[in-house]
Order: structure tokens, then C-alpha cells, then sequence
């Protein structure tokens, strides 16, 4: 495994990790898969990102000690694509734990982003960075922090004061980062979208904006997304 990588890099995919997550999820969701089997699957790929990532931390001496910090959101700028699976656990966790007037702010967030982003490309949207927070982030914290994005699991930096700089002038990361961490988090990501693929289910990666304006959209998403329905927009 890679200790370093640079942002222009390509990931690794571990197949070993991969072929688990997907056996997984054919198991999970093509026995009579319901409601809570997808909640399972989502709560089990979330803890086994952290967990690798703990592991591998506690039993390996990194030779630069990780900058972030609870209230640091320098990284809640970048633009971040889910699974489905992940999509439905936390649109799932909002339904049952944000208030409706915490749903509504959240709601026109999320509306004003998907404005701004709208026809542009990835680079031009990439341009918008300081202009686009996370739409989930609120007083500078994660408002889902338990069940977010297998992404944002991975992201870490050296120095803060490194990420800070880049978002201010708008520059994306070209700083080093151990690789580790993202071969993790993309490896159990390809695992659920090969797994929902054998089994029918809608899979890929859509952007977090999107994907929880259509769950919220949807009149009840899992059980049309366990059907083989198209739930996500790409």
C-alpha cells in the first residue's frame, strides 16, 4: 500500500476489500432486502471506512500527524459524490432527526447550490468552491457527521493553515496526503456498486446535492430504489 499520494494521482482500488463489500451487499439486499437491510448496509460500509482507517493509523507510525480538527472545515468546500447506499442512509438519518424548520433551511441550501452548479462543468463548478459549502454543513460542523459521506471519511491534510490558504484563493489541493486513507474508502465504495449492480439495484456515484433533493423528492425511496428504480438522478 501506498503511503503518499498527490491530488492529480489516480486512487487505488484494494480488490480484495472490494470483492468483501460487494459479497456484502448482494447478501444484504437480495435476501427479501427491506428498509432496514439498506440502513445496515450504509451504517456497515460507514464504520468499516472508519475502522480501516483507525486500524491501520494505530498499527502504522505516520511520519506527519493529521491537522484536522472538530470545527476545521476547510474541506467542506469540495464538491462530493455518494453511492446511493450512502445517499439513502443519510437522507434517512435527516428525516428522522432534523426538525422541519432544520429541513427547510437545508432544503433552500441545497436549492441554491444545484442553482449555482447547474450546467456548468466539473472545472468551472471547481472555480465556485468558496461559494459552495457543503450544504449539510451548518455553524462550521457537520450536521450528519455519523452517517457522512464515505469521501469526507478519507480527506485530511498536514496543515490547516495549508487548506485554508487554498480555499481563500481558490486553488484546489496539490499538497501531499497519505493514500491509504482514500484507497480505503474507494475500495469499499466500488464494492456496494458492484454488489447493487448484480442485484438490480440503482448504482454509481451521484453528487450529495442531487441525490438528497430526490430522496426528499421520492415518495418513499428505498422501497423504489430496492425495486430497481431510478431514485438518482446522474
Amino acid at each position: 500500500m501506498e503511503l503518499y499520494g498527490r491530488q492529480q494521482q489516480l486512487y487505488y482500488i484494494n480488490e480484495e476489500l472490494a470483492d468483501r463489500v460487494k459479497d456484502l451487499a448482494v447478501l444484504t439486499l437480495s435476501s427479501g432486502g427491506d428498509e432496514a437491510a439498506v440502513l445496515a448496509l450504509a451504517a456497515h460500509a460507514f464504520s468499516l471506512g472508519d475502522h480501516l482507517i483507525d486500524y491501520f493509523e494505530r498499527e502504522n507510525q505516520l511520519p506527519h500527524p493529521i491537522a484536522c480538527r472538530e470545527g476545521c472545515s476547510f474541506c467542506c468546500y469540495n464538491q462530493v459524490e455518494v453511492t446511493p447506499v450512502e445517499a439513502l442512509g443519510i437522507g434517512h438519518h435527516v428525516a428522522q432527526n432534523f426538525s422541519q424548520a432544520e429541513w427547510q433551511a437545508l432544503m433552500a441550501r441545497i436549492g441554491r447550490a444545484l442553482s449555482l452548479k447547474a450546467g456548468k462543468s466539473r472545472k468551472k463548478i471547481a472555480r465556485l468552491r468558496p461559494e459552495l459549502p457543503c450544504s449539510l454543513l451548518i455553524d462550521g460542523r457537520c450536521s450528519v457527521y455519523g452517517v457522512r459521506p464515505l469521501v469526507c471519511r478519507a480527506m485530511h491534510a498536514f496543515e490547516a493553515g495549508a487548506c485554508e490558504a487554498e480555499l481563500l484563493q481558490n486553488r484546489l489541493r496539490t499538497n501531499e496526503y497519505y493514500a491509504h486513507r482514500y484507497e480505503f474508502v474507494w475500495s469499499i465504495s466500488s464494492g456496494l456498486q458492484t454488489g447493487c449492480r448484480e442485484v438490480g439495484c440503482q448504482t454509481g456515484v451521484v453528487d450529495l446535492d442531487g441525490a438528497l433533493q430526490d430522496y426528499f423528492a421520492a415518495s418513499s425511496p428505498m422501497e423504489q430504489w430496492l425495486r430497481g428504480e431510478t431514485v438518482f438522478r446522474a
